[in-house]
């Protein structure tokens, strides 16, 4: 197992590296403002060095940001799903919908893509209440219901709407319907959708 102590040093070396050359600052820039010397910036940022909390609170004041933004290990600021482990969910005689990515705190979201074949359709009992979805149809012509109401989009269209009523898409035709949906929860995740418990 990694030491904890390496991880925290090369999240930090990266993330001041980062932060100062978003500033366009050079490591002299840095030192002349922060009173750190050149040498322990260097230091720091090549992993030679883990710097005391006082003088990180100094880089930190300097930089504009919190000691514990310098620290924050890179899965904290965005995580790969690879097309591979999208969760697939088949309805219909031959439609498919693929969960690409949810994020896992609340309010919970989750990203959809949808391939309805020509005369399919893909139905979902309400979600819970206070759920909404976004749908944007870029291939084909669809029919959406949503707890009675009717609406039709082509492609290009866009469709925001409640989740929390029974919701049915329709392919009509001509060809396959392809479209991607956001779908916001606004208290817990509908349990189809919800990854297990961790056990």
């Amino acid at each position: 197992m990694e030491d904890p102590a390496e991880i925290v040093g090369r999240t930090l070396a990266a993330n001041l590296r980062a932060m100062r050359r978003l500033r366009g600052w050079r490591l002299d820039d840095l030192a002349s403002r922060s009173g750190v010397s050149r040498g322990m910036l260097q230091q720091i940022e090549t992993c030679r060095t883990n710097p005391s909390v006082a003088t990180l609170a100094r880089i930190s004041a300097t930089l504009g940001t919190s000691m514990g933004r310098l620290v924050e290990p890179p899965e904290e600021l965005g995580q790969v799903v690879r097309a591979a482990d999208a969760e697939v969910h088949r309805a219909g005689q031959h439609s498919v919908g693929r969960l690409l990515v949810n994020d896992g705190q609340a309010p919970f979201i989750e990203f959809w893509d949808f391939l309805i074949a020509e005369h399919d359709e893909m139905g979902s009992p309400a979600h819970p209440p206070g759920t909404r979805e976004l749908l944007h149809l870029y291939e084909g012509r669809l029919e959406v219901e949503v707890g009675g109401a009717d609406f039709t989009l082509e492609a290009g269209d866009a469709l925001r709407m409640r989740g929390d009523r029974d919701h049915v898409y329709r392919n009509a035709g001509p060809g396959p319907a392809r479209l991607t949906m956001a779908v916001t929860y606004s208290g817990d995740r509908d349990p189809r959708y919800a990854p297990p418990p961790a056990q």
